[in-house]
């Protein structure tokens, strides 16, 4: 509770900001301007003796049907929305919308000699922009059924914007409508949304289709200005994350407890950036993550301030798709710390420390005092790597990709210790890490997988040793690849649209320094903001 407290006091402003609803006027404005400036702005003259029809454009004339004028059962005219149909006087019938006359609104009107009868406004606007789930629009297929009577009404297409092609807008009766994947029918349970097209109103809406299979991963009502906001000139997307943890713990007086408080902050900060371009793919993650712990017994001296977490990673990665699933890759990557690390003794201990040259250290370390094993920047593991990047699954709730290819890697120690401990010896006993070379051959797997609220994300990486190494010597070679793994996974709630509860775990195994796996965990409150 205290963790939750203190996060939404943190974010909550900013979260409460962001909620903010628009007017739902917003959402259905239309991009021509007002009828009387539109009638202002028409300069189609009228001859002598004869009127016009003029059927107001809620859109941009070239992207909507042309009104057709009857008189009685006869076609006589026709012409673009927003501009004067010039005919005699006389009744007629003008239809917008969807040529068939059971689809399109009718309207009887009145022409008189040198004036222009408005046609009101009995119909809607919707406006329909197919993207892919990263904001691409692509050319997907889509049915259009009219909810009441369940008839279809059109088969349309999405088109490309980012290469000049416009957006048509239909013009259908007010009603409730329901769009569905191609070639599925009215009676869709899946791959199914509805809109509602009210009088006046133009709906932009922005249906979101798999490119590959047709499948309808998502839609909804937008504004105007959310549609074909993916162009050329822009195809970067930023996410920006803060986790915070901030645990708290204090007894005072509980039998059979010392009287302590303990007050630790863990810090989570990454900035996740993507640029997609046609067949062109790049994405950075940049992640730290901080944490210390602050110890107050009482009746004896504090302990130093103890750091629980320091990493720093950074990955960059490129492919260019050759096919819709497949391409080639080239990656790099780092994995280091940004502070000091120490070790808290609690009793007067000595220490020996095995350097890689074979060398013995013996120092001793007073109780309740700190015993560096890292300086800065150490260790510092460098990664990189070329090869195919394949999509090997893309279904709603599961993502799968599958990476192979040659890899390097060079791994700097700096001197830095890790515990190796001979428990038949009086000292405590640490070994310094070597530094070294490595290349050969590298698998990725990275899966994603969606249940409503909860979010999983795994990285598996896999890599052996083939290409033989260099640098100080190694103390595991048992394993003659000396295949390393280093598995990332993160588990996340979804608690608002902003906030989520983050559980985070990683292994990784470098058997080249030590036979154990190294193990971290986590558990942060994380708000996430980006473009």
């Amino acid at each position: 509770m205290h963790v939750a407290a203190a996060a939404a006091a943190i974010l909550g402003p900013a979260a409460w900001a962001a909620a903010q609803p628009a007017q739902p006027s917003a959402f259905y404005r239309w991009l021509a301007p007002p009828v009387e400036d539109q009638l202002a702005a028409d300069t189609t003259p009228i001859p002598p003796g004869q009127g016009a029809i003029f059927v107001p454009v809620l859109s941009f004339p070239q992207d909507e049907p042309h009104a057709v004028v009857f008189a009685g059962d006869r076609r006589v005219a026709s012409g673009p929305n927003g501009s004067r149909i010039v005919l005699e006087p006389g009744a007629y019938t003008v239809r917008v919308g969807i040529a068939s006359a059971a689809e399109a609104v009718e309207t009887a009107v009145r022409v008189a000699a040198g004036q222009t009868a408005v046609v009101p406004v009995a119909w809607g606007g919707l406006r329909v922009e197919v993207v892919d789930e990263h904001n691409r629009p692509h050319r997907g297929g889509f049915e259009l059924f009219g909810a009441i009577e369940r008839r279809l009404l059109l088969v349309g297409f999405g088109v490309n914007t980012m290469r000049g092609e416009r957006i048509p807008t239909l013009l259908v009766p007010p009603g409730l409508y329901r769009i569905v994947r191609r070639g599925e029918n009215y009676r869709a349970r899946t791959d199914f949304s509805t809109v509602d097209v009210g009088s006046g109103n133009l709906v932009h809406f922005k249906l979101v289709l798999d490119p590959t299979t047709g499948s309808l991963l998502g839609g909804g009502v937008v504004r105007p200005e959310e549609i074909g906001i993916v162009t050329d000139t822009n195809p970067w997307s930023r996410i920006y994350s803060v986790g915070v943890s901030l645990p708290y713990s204090s007894t005072t007086n509980v039998v059979g407890a010392p009287n302590q408080t303990s007050v630790a902050v863990d810090m989570f900060l990454d900035a996740y950036l993507t640029y997609q371009r046609r067949q062109d793919f790049l994405s950075g993650v940049f992640e730290v993550e901080q944490g210390v712990l602050k110890l107050n017994p009482e009746g004896s001296p504090p302990p130093p301030l103890q750091k629980t977490r320091d990493r720093v990673r950074a990955d960059v990665f490129y492919t260019r798709f050759v096919s819709p699933r497949l391409g080639p890759y080239a990656r790099f990557g780092l994995l280091t710390s940004a502070r000091t690390s120490q070790s808290l003794v609690t009793e007067d201990v000595s220490i020996a420390v095995r350097r890689i040259d074979g060398s013995r250290d013996g120092l001793s370390v007073p109780a309740n005092s700190n015993f560096m094993t890292a300086a800065r920047f150490s260790p510092n593991l460098w990664r990189e790597g070329a090869g195919v990047n394949a999509r090997v699954l893309r279904a709603r709730a599961l993502r799968l990709d599958v990476r192979g290819g040659v890899g390097f890697r060079q791994n700097r120690y700096n001197r830095a210790l890790f515990l190796d401990d001979d428990p038949l010896t009086p000292e405590l006993e640490y070994r310094e890490a070597g530094s070294f070379n490595e290349g050969g051959v590298e698998m990725t797997l990275v899966a994603t997988a969606r249940m409503r609220q909860l979010l999983v994300n795994s990285n598996f990486d896999l890599f052996g040793n083939i290409f033989g190494g260099s640098g100080d010597a190694v103390v595991n070679t048992s394993d003659d690849l000396h295949a390393t793994v280093d598995w990332r996974n993160t588990v996340s709630y979804r608690l608002t649209s902003d906030l989520s509860l983050d559980y985070k775990l990683d292994i990784l195994r470098l058997p080249q320094v030590r036979p154990e796996s190294q193990v971290t965990q986590s558990v942060l409150i994380r708000y996430s903001f980006g473009t």
